[in-house]
């Protein structure tokens, strides 16, 4: 039965080379009520031009096209551009939905009226991977990007990979500018939604699978990678900022004992080379972690936080210090230092992501 609420909601479908049971699909879902049906055509080529003439044929269904295959994460902001560029479209929600079957008309007209609730969160439709119809690949895939989801960056989302997410309008140009091309973005849109605190909505959906999943078009180990990659950069990139910023303070260190300070009593100049290569070595920390890591906006009281933090650390490094002495003293204190260094470095990203980096508003 159709449902007038979702005559304010565009059904988005990026697709390539789909079945010719596509046109049904999206026939199915405007007769549930979606006010507009928008596909994708990613390069499919000369072969599907008749799949997709039925679906132009359609009322209320647009296809637009890409001359080569570009991607899901390009075909995706293709058609958020193209809803943006419709003034006549202006306040729509938008779903966006696989070609190839998986995701039921009913599952994708619930996450459609969620979507017009929202304001400023996501809706994902959330199946359950554990049922012995899901191919071992998925349900490996998904556990671990989950577990990996949840310990980098907060959210608890069992179902990291579904293509079924609902998207108030107002999130539409911001969904536009996150990078991505291919399977990859729909990771770097959760990814960006958890660092600025969006409420990732989540709804039971089915998990249909046809024939082994043997419609996706998903590049099992291309592709796996691809997102694993984006998973971790976070990580990645603050072990990197954490190594460039010892050296740097070890640098520093160097010319302030050896030049700058040499001059003074032996107690004073350790003293004074210490906290003038920490310093440097923070602002450098600091700079590499806002634009690469978390990819933050330049604000003073993110510096605040931050130089909190930093001596928060300065004392708990020492106090870890003395603790693991006590405990493994059969380590050398440089060993001790570096396990209490590392326990430190994986608390401050949580808190550096959470609390000192953490954007309060949206961009417009």
């Amino acid at each position: 039965m159709p449902t007038k609420d979702l005559s304010a909601c565009i059904a988005v479908i990026p697709a390539l080379a789909p079945e010719e049971a596509l046109a049904d699909y999206a026939a199915c879902l405007l007769e549930r009520g979606f006010g507009q049906v928008l596909v994708v055509d990613d390069g499919s080529g000369p072969d599907y031009a008749g799949v997709f003439r039925e679906l132009e044929a359609l009322a209320g269904c647009t296809v637009l096209r890409h001359g080569e295959n570009r991607g899901k994460g390009r075909a995706l902001k293709t058609a958020f551009a193209y809803i943006l560029g419709r003034p006549d479209w202006t306040g729509r929600a938008v779903v966006t939905a696989d070609a190839d079957g998986q995701h039921r008309p009913e599952d994708v007209c619930a996450v459609g009226l969620a979507a017009l609730k929202e304001e400023r969160g996501i809706v994902l439709g959330v199946r359950d991977l554990t049922g012995p119809e899901v191919p071992p690949k998925s349900r490996v895939g998904n556990r671990l990007s989950s577990w990996g989801f949840r310990a980098l960056y907060g959210p608890r989302l069992p179902d990291t990979q579904t293509g079924l997410r609902g998207f108030p309008y107002g999130l539409l140009g911001w969904c536009a500018a996150i990078g991505g091309e291919r399977y990859e973005y729909e990771m770097n849109v959760l990814i960006q939604a958890a660092r600025e605190r969006l409420e990732l909505r989540q709804i039971p959906i089915a998990a249909v699978y046809f024939d082994n999943n043997r419609g996706t078009h998903l590049r099992a180990l291309r592709d796996s990678w691809r997102v694993f990659v984006i998973l971790i950069s976070g990580l990645g990139w603050y072990a990197a900022s954490a190594v460039l910023s010892a050296a740097a303070d070890v640098a520093a260190f160097t010319v302030c004992d050896l030049w700058v300070f040499a001059r003074l009593p032996e107690a004073a100049c350790y003293w004074w080379s210490t906290m003038t290569a920490r310093l440097l070595s923070s602002m450098l920390n600091y700079t590499l972690n806002r634009r690469y890591v978390f990819s933050a906006r330049a604000r003073g009281r993110a510096v605040v936080r931050y130089y909190i933090l930093w001596l928060c650390q300065l004392g708990a490094s020492y106090l870890l210090l003395l603790g693991l002495s006590a405990l493994l003293p059969w380590l050398h204190d440089t060993v001790n230092k570096a396990v209490g260094d590392i326990l430190l470095a994986i608390c401050s990203y949580q808190i550096q992501m959470h609390w000192v980096f953490r954007e309060e508003t949206l961009p417009e």
